[in-house]
């Protein structure tokens, strides 16, 4: 092993863990970890992409209980970390997730489905130890309240087969895009969750997903100086004025993310929207797919996000509800000519889409976007029909 090889600080443990194992680091022992989901996983026992295995170890939730899935393994290549460096402050990769969390947090957006880590349950030494040992005393449940109505409606039912693959193409981003799809897949990840106890928190989780990878799509080919230079010239001239090109060069970063963020959510939108679900409610209940209306469909929900945020204004009540059952599944959107809540009303017009709907384009653009900056051939079908 070459004896330079050390961590990536700004780089998911998720992530680092392959670029350990590529760069011929050896194996030092391995890891098993338990995630837990109220979705039953079916299919095969297990889907390898190393150094991982995903093991469906048959676990079977109970009505409104979590009960663990699937078993995560891990060769562990990691070398010795001895301390972060303290020169300065970096949070370029700050995810605040465990390597066995960022995981779930991938699989919760290609299932979409709950999914959490509770922690390590075995620990295994180097070659030739195949039992391991079990290890507990880390190891938690995750907590989670169900609703007997649920506000955003998740797979019963997920066969590990359609897991194959996407692990490996996560693991060829870059860096940067791997530190942007476990941030994006986390805001997924935790909508799911908290949907059926707070879907006000739910939305804003949803939307805050798409401007991290739209934020990324921005950055992507250009240094933040310049893309303040071409979207905010005046301003840029000021920072100039100010303080020439260090001046400008030390600032950009913090103003860029602000800048025509708006534009950018709906750009992003527009280039990795997924195709219609492939089980579609009543015509009466439908999202209308045409570019047209779901953009305008989408930009409501964006005001309301800006309004909840900056204004106090809460979400209308209707979208933060139970949709109804419709033909072979749920409501796109709610069908009723206008809603009223308390002291306030809305027409159906200002109604564009439930929860779970708006989470179906969420979760196709971020796929899309994975499968787009890995190189991917997944088709968009493939992506969102899990």
């Amino acid at each position: 092993m070459d004896d330079q090889v050390g961590f990536n600080v700004s780089a998911p443990w998720s992530w680092n863990a392959r670029h350990f194992a590529d760069q011929g680091c050896p194996r030092t022992g391995g890891a098993e970890f338990l995630l837990y989901s109220d979705t039953q996983v079916t299919g095969g026992l297990e889907v390898a992409c190393s150094p991982y295995v995903l093991f469906n170890c048959l676990g079977f939730p109970e009505q409104g209980r979590m009960a663990p899935v699937i078993a995560l393994y891990l060769d562990d290549h990691f070398p010795v970390f001895d301390v972060q460096p303290m020169e300065k402050t970096d949070t370029a990769g700050w995810l605040n997730l465990t390597l066995d969390d960022e995981v779930a947090c991938l699989i919760s957006l290609v299932a979409g489905m709950r999914l959490r880590a509770g922690g390590r349950v075995r620990k295994f030494g180097t070659e030739g130890d195949r039992r391991g040992v079990p290890e507990f005393y880390s190891h938690h449940v995750p907590d989670w309240t169900s609703a007997a109505r649920p506000t955003y409606p998740t797979p019963q039912r997920f066969s590990i087969e359609r897991l194959d693959g996407w692990m490996d193409q996560y693991l060829t981003l870059g860096r940067e895009d791997a530190v942007t799809l476990i941030r994006a897949a986390r805001h997924f990840r935790d909508a799911l969750w908290v949907a059926d106890t707070d879907p006000e928190l739910a939305w804003l989780l949803l939307v805050s997903a798409i401007e991290i990878v739209a934020g990324r799509e921005a950055h992507r080919d250009i240094a933040p100086p310049e893309l303040l230079r071409q979207e905010m010239p005046p301003l840029a001239e000021q920072l100039l004025a100010a303080g020439g090109e260090e001046h400008l060069a030390a600032v950009a970063p913090s103003l860029v993310n602000t800048v025509k963020a708006t534009a950018r959510f709906r750009a992003c939108v527009e280039k990795y929207r997924p195709d219609p679900p492939p089980v579609r409610p009543e015509e009466y209940a439908q999202v209308n797919w045409d570019w047209p209306k779901l953009r305008r469909a989408i930009n409501q929900v964006y005001a309301y996000r800006s309004e909840r945020l900056h204004a106090g204004v809460p979400f209308p009540q209707p979208l933060c509800g139970p949709p109804m059952p419709s033909g072979a599944t749920w409501e796109e959107r709610p069908s009723g000519l206008a809603a009223a809540a308390g002291n306030a009303a809305w027409v159906a017009k200002d109604l564009p889409m439930h929860l779970h709907t708006f989470g179906y384009v969420v979760r196709g653009c971020l796929l899309k976007w994975w499968q787009t900056s890995s190189g991917g051939t997944r088709t968009a079908a493939s992506a969102t029909s899990c």
